[in-house]
């Protein structure tokens, strides 16, 4: 096929152009839709419709709260948690401890305690239901007192209360006595401890508590049977006014101390 010579080809295209009719300029206004036109624009959206964005999906958060064990055996700290819904509330009390109380539970719901600090602390079962917070030394630096409201046990190191009531209490404290003074007790040298009010109330949590406490504050008391004494009066007579330790007692373990109400 002959191709077009250069001039004949250039005129057809002028003539091309000629019947393409006007062409908009940049800033011509818009033209409105017609009345009943879909308002579609070039992409086949809608431009008077605004795209909505759909709101992000929100999990609600538990309720949480901090209690800080600060005694003479050392400073930790306690997180109470509990499901959404619920409300954790503190109150410091006068003895030195912290009453939690935790409401607007579900019969069945949990509530969760766990050791914050220090480093390696955790939160032992022990055997009468209360819970101590013990560092990886082996000092107990206070604890929690058995609940109200529900019932506890321990797992891992953390202390899960299952509620059987709308509202749970739970007590937290340290071990350090009101005092401790020496002096002489039955023609011996003597020491009478006067522990604070959670300690007595704590059992086993609140004995082993004012035991490390007690350490700290009079190191001259490590001495073997003294632990044993101090804990046959948090478990048999925590209500006595002072708990009296005599160094110079036999170390007899803590069954026959027991036997001997605390006096072997």
């Amino acid at each position: 096929m002959r191709r077009l010579p250069a001039a004949a080809a250039a005129v057809a295209l002028l003539a091309l152009a000629g019947c393409s009719g006007p062409t908009a300029s940049p800033t011509s206004a818009p033209t409105s839709p017609a009345p009943g036109s879909s308002g579609r624009s070039a992409d086949g959206h809608r431009g008077d419709t605004p795209t909505a964005t759909a709101a992000p999906s929100r999990t609600p958060r538990p309720a949480t709260a901090e209690v800080t064990l600060d005694g003479s055996a050392g400073r930790g700290s306690l997180v109470v948690e509990a499901p959404a819904g619920a409300t954790v509330t503190t109150r410091p009390a006068a003895s030195g401890s912290t009453r939690v109380t935790v409401r607007h539970l579900a019969r069945g719901g949990s509530v969760a305690v766990h050791a914050a600090d220090p480093t390696g602390a955790t939160l032992r079962d022990e055997v009468d239901g209360t819970f101590g917070l013990v560092t990886s030394g082996d000092a107990t630096l206070g604890g929690l007192s058995r609940p109200d409201g529900g019932t506890a046990r321990g797992v891992e190191g953390t202390v899960v209360v299952t509620a059987s009531s709308a509202t749970v209490t739970l007590w937290a404290g340290t071990g350090t006595p009101r005092s401790a003074t020496w002096g002489v007790h039955e023609g011996g040298k003597s020491i009478a401890v006067d522990a604070n009010a959670w300690a007595r109330a704590s059992g086993q949590a609140g004995a082993e508590a004012t035991w490390s406490a007690l350490v700290v504050e009079e190191p001259a008391t490590n001495m073997p049977g003294m632990r044993d004494q101090l804990l046959c009066h948090a478990l048999g007579v925590p209500d006595k006014p002072t708990w009296n330790l005599e160094p110079w007692r036999p170390d007899v373990g803590l069954v026959a101390t027991l036997a001997a109400s605390c006096n072997p």
